[in-house]
C-alpha cells in the first residue's frame, strides 16, 4: 500500500475515509461521498432540516443507507429505508455504533435511546398531522406538529454526530458548505414556511 494512494482503503481500519495524497493533506481531507455513512456538519444539517420543514429527513436517510450499501456492498434498498424510517432507524444506529467500535473511536452516545426517540416522536408527529388535517382551521395540534420538528431533529442529530465521528470527521467539515441545490431547497422551504405562518396567523372566521 502506498501512503499517497487515495483510492486504496486502509486494511487496519475499514471505516477510515480515503486518504488524500501527502502533498494535498492540508488542502483536501477526503471525499464525503466515499465514506461508510453520510458526513455533514451539524450546522448544515440543522439549516436544511428546519428550512425544509423536516423534509430533509428523507434525503438524509437515503444518503446514509446509500453510502452504507456502497461501502459494504450489501443488497439493500435505500429508498425503502428512507420512506419507512421507523422500521430501520435502530439498525442504522447499530451500524454507526459498530463502526465506532471497530475504528476504536471514542464517542459518548446512546444509539438505542436516540433511535427510540426518533421512532416514537415520528409516530406521534404523523398521528398529530393526520388528525390536524381533518380540521379546517388551525388548532393546537398544528402548533404541536410544528413543535415536534425540534425533538425529532435532535434524535437525528445524535445519529449524525456519531456518523461523523465514525467517518473520522467529527465536525463534518468535508460537507459543511451549502451548494446551489441546497439553496434551492432552502428557498422552496422558506416558501412553505411562509404559507404555514400565513395559516397560523390568519384570523379564524366565526362559525
Amino acid at each position: 500500500m502506498h501512503d499517497g494512494d487515495a483510492d486504496v482503503r486502509p486494511q487496519q481500519d475499514v471505516y477510515a475515509p480515503p486518504r488524500a495524497p501527502v502533498g494535498d493533506v492540508g488542502r483536501i481531507r477526503f471525499d464525503a461521498t466515499r465514506t461508510a455513512f453520510h458526513v455533514v456538519s451539524l450546522r448544515k444539517f440543522w439549516c436544511l432540516y428546519l428550512a425544509t420543514f423536516g423534509l430533509y429527513q428523507y434525503f438524509w436517510l437515503y444518503r446514509h443507507w446509500g453510502q452504507y450499501r456502497d461501502w459494504h456492498r450489501e443488497p439493500l434498498w435505500p429508498a425503502a429505508r428512507s420512506i419507512f424510517p421507523i422500521f430501520f432507524m435502530h439498525a442504522l444506529n447499530r451500524h454507526v455504533d459498530d463502526a465506532l467500535r471497530t475504528s476504536r473511536t471514542v464517542h459518548a452516545w446512546r444509539p438505542a435511546l436516540s433511535a427510540t426517540m426518533f421512532v416514537v416522536l415520528s409516530i406521534v408527529s404523523a398521528i398529530v398531522g393526520r388528525v390536524a388535517a381533518r380540521v379546517d382551521t388551525m388548532t393546537q395540534l398544528d402548533y404541536l406538529g410544528i413543535a415536534l420538528l425540534l425533538p425529532v431533529g435532535m434524535a437525528m442529530a445524535a445519529t449524525q454526530r456519531a456518523a461523523n465521528a465514525a467517518c473520522q470527521d467529527p465536525g463534518g467539515s468535508a460537507n459543511a458548505r451549502l451548494t446551489a441545490a441546497n439553496w434551492l431547497w432552502i428557498v422552496l422551504g422558506c416558501l412553505l414556511w411562509t404559507l404555514i405562518l400565513i395559516g397560523l396567523l390568519a384570523p379564524v372566521a366565526p362559525p
